[in-house]
C-alpha cells in the first residue's frame, strides 16, 4: 500500500475510535440529565423538538479506507533464451490469449525442421521393412508349397519305383517259370526221340530218329541258353528297379530336406524382417514424441495472457536478449476489487457477504455497493495501530471506468435490523441502568406547563448507528417524544 492509502486509513480508524468514544459521551449527556435536564422555564426558553416513531431499517457500520486491488496477479517467466522480437509494455491492456512476450524461435523451428527430416528417413525404413516382411511372408508361403508339391512327388516317385520293382520281380518270376515250361518241353521231346531210336529197324530209320534225338538235344540246349538268358535280363531288370528305387528314396529325401531348410531359412528372415520393422515403429513413434514435444517447446517462447488484464511491470525488451528464470513481466486481470484495512475494533463484527457501500475519491458524486468476498486474517501493525485487510467485491461498476490504485472509502453494515421502531439516539437518556425517553402526551406541549405535557417512559433498545436507536419495547409507531431542547 502506498503512503496516502496507509495516512487515509490511519485517519479513518482514528475517526472511527473517536465516534465509538464521542456516542457513549452524547448519549451520557443527553441522556444522563433526566427529562429536560433543568426547570420547565428553562425548557420555555429555549424551545423543544419533538420525534414521531417510525418504523424502518437500522444498520451498524464499520468505516474503513482501502484501494482498488485486482483479483489476480501473477509475475510470469520466459523459460528460454534468446532474441524478445515482441513485449508489451507497463499499462498495456491485453486479453485472455495475446501474446505478452514473445522470444525469436528461429533455433526451435530448425530444429523442427531437422527433426522432420528425421521422420521423413524413419518413414522409408519402415516402409522398407514392411516390404521385406511382405516379401518373407511370400517366400515363406512358397517355400511351404514346395515342400508340400516335394512330399506329394516323394510319395508319388516311391509308388512309381515301388511299383516298378514289383513289376520287375514279377517278370523275373515268370522268366523262371517260361524257362522251367521250355526246357522241361526240350527234355521231353528229346526223351521222346531217344525212345523213338530204340524202335527204329531200318538204317534209313535209325538215320531219321538218330537226327531227331540230335535235333531235340540242340532245342534242349537251345532252350536253357534261351532260359538263361531270359533269367539273366529279369534279374537285371529287377536289380536295376531296386537300384532306381533306392535312388528315389535318396532323392526324395534330399528334397524334402532342402524344403525344410528353405522353409527354417525363410522363417528366420521372417523374424528378421519383423525385428526391423518393430525396431522402424519404435524409431519413428520416439521421432514423433520429439516432434511433438519440440513443437510444445515452441510455446515457451511466448507467454500468453492467462485472463484479461494489464501490465503492472516487465523487464522484458524488444531487441534484448532474454535469459532464463529472469524476473520476468507482472500482470494483473482486470477484475477489480477493493483492499481495505479494518480496524481490530471492528474486523470480530464484519463477516463474508457483508453488504458495502463504496465512494472513490475519483469519483465523489457516486455511491457503488459490493460485499465481503474474503477476511485475510494476518494482522498488520502500522504505527502501533493493528488492522486486518479484507477484500470487498463490487456490484455496480460496469458503467464506470476502475483504475487500479484507486482511493476508496468504505462502509460495511456489520448488523442489520430490518422495519423496527426507532427514535434519535439523542432522545434516549439513562438513569440507574435503565433507558428513557420523554413521552409527548398531549396534542400541543403547553410551554407553561411542560411537565402535563410529557411523560417519562421506560423503554429497552437494540441496535443503535450513528444517528438512530432501535426501540423494542415501550413506544409503538406514531408515539411523538422529546428529543431536544434549543
Amino acid at each position: 500500500m502506498n503512503l496516502n492509502r496507509n495516512r487515509k486509513k490511519l485517519i479513518t480508524i482514528f475517526l472511527s475510535i473517536i465516534v465509538v468514544i464521542l456516542i457513549p459521551i452524547i448519549s451520557t449527556s443527553c441522556m444522563g440529565i433526566g427529562p429536560f435536564g433543568g426547570s420547565p422555564n428553562e425548557a420555555t426558553d429555549q424551545g423543544i423538538e419533538v420525534f414521531e416513531v417510525k418504523r424502518g431499517n437500522i444498520s451498524q457500520i464499520a468505516s474503513a479506507t482501502g484501494s482498488v486491488d485486482s483479483k489476480t496477479q501473477n509475475t510470469l517467466n520466459l523459460t528460454v533464451s534468446g532474441t524478445i522480437i515482441g513485449a508489451l509494455e507497463n499499462g498495456d491492456t491485453f486479453k485472455k490469449g495475446d501474446v505478452l512476450v514473445e522470444v525469436d524461435n528461429s533455433d526451435g523451428l530448425f530444429n523442427i525442421e531437422q527433426q522432420a527430416k528425421n521422420i521423413e528417413t524413419i518413414e522409408a525404413d519402415l516402409a522398407m521393412a514392411r516390404s521385406s516382411l511382405s516379401t518373407a511372408n511370400i517366400n515363406y508361403q512358397e517355400a511351404l508349397d514346395k515342400n508340400h508339391i516335394a512330399i506329394q512327388l516323394a510319395e508319388t516317385n516311391t509308388k512309381k519305383a515301388e511299383e516298378s520293382s514289383e513289376s520287375a520281380f514279377q517278370s523275373l518270376e515268370n522268366a523262371n517259370i517260361s524257362a522251367a515250361v521250355s526246357y522241361e518241353s526240350a527234355e521231353l521231346a528229346l526223351v521222346n526221340a531217344e525212345n523213338m531210336l530204340k524202335y527204329a529197324d531200318t538204317n534209313q530209320e535209325i538215320e531219321q530218329k538218330t537226327y531227331d534225338v540230335d535235333s531235340a538235344e540242340l532245342k534242349v540246349d537251345s532252350a536253357d541258353a534261351s532260359n538263361r538268358q531270359s533269367v539273366d535280363q529279369a534279374e537285371s531288370s529287377y536289380e536295376k528297379s531296386l537300384l532306381d528305387q533306392s535312388s528315389t528314396y535318396w532323392n526324395n529325401l534330399s528334397s524334402l530336406q532342402s524344403a525344410e531348410a528353405q522353409i527354417a531359412l525363410v522363417r528366420e528372415n521372417i523374424g528378421q524382417a519383423k525385428l526391423k520393422l518393430e525396431q522402424a515403429q519404435i524409431k519413428l513413434d520416439l521421432a514423433i514424441m520429439d516432434l511433438e514435444s519440440s513443437n510444445e517447446d515452441l510455446d515457451d517462447y511466448l507467454i500468453l495472457a492467462p485472463y484479461d488484464g494489464m501490465v503492472m511491470s516487465s523487464d522484458y525488451r524488444v531487441g534484448e536478449s532474454a535469459s532464463q528464470g529472469g524476473t520476468g513481466i507482472s500482470i494483473i486481470s482486470d477484475e477489480y476489487l477493493v483492499s481495505a484495512a479494518v480496524s481490530e475494533n471492528d474486523i470480530a463484527r464484519i463477516s463474508i457477504g457483508n453488504p458495502t457501500s463504496i465512494t472513490f475519491d475519483a469519483y465523489p458524486n457516486q455511491d457503488f455497493t459490493g460485499s465481503i468476498k474474503r477476511i485475510i486474517p494476518i494482522s498488520i501493525d502500522e504505527g502501533g495501530i493493528i488492522y486486518y485487510e479484507v477484500l470487498i467485491g463490487f456490484e455496480n461498476i460496469e458503467s464506470l471506468e476502475i483504475f487500479y490504485g484507486l482511493s476508496a472509502n468504505v462502509s460495511i453494515e456489520t448488523v442489520r435490523a430490518e422495519n423496527v421502531l426507532f427514535v434519535p439516539i439523542q432522545s434516549v437518556y439513562k438513569e440507574e441502568g435503565k433507558s428513557y425517553v420523554d413521552l409527548q402526551v398531549s396534542g400541543q406541549v403547553d410551554h407553561d406547563n411542560i411537565s402535563q405535557s410529557v411523560k417519562k417512559v421506560e423503554i429497552t433498545t437494540g441496535i443503535n448507528d450513528y444517528f438512530y436507536i432501535e426501540v423494542t419495547s415501550g413506544l409503538k409507531e406514531g408515539d411523538v417524544i422529546i428529543t431536544s431542547r434549543i
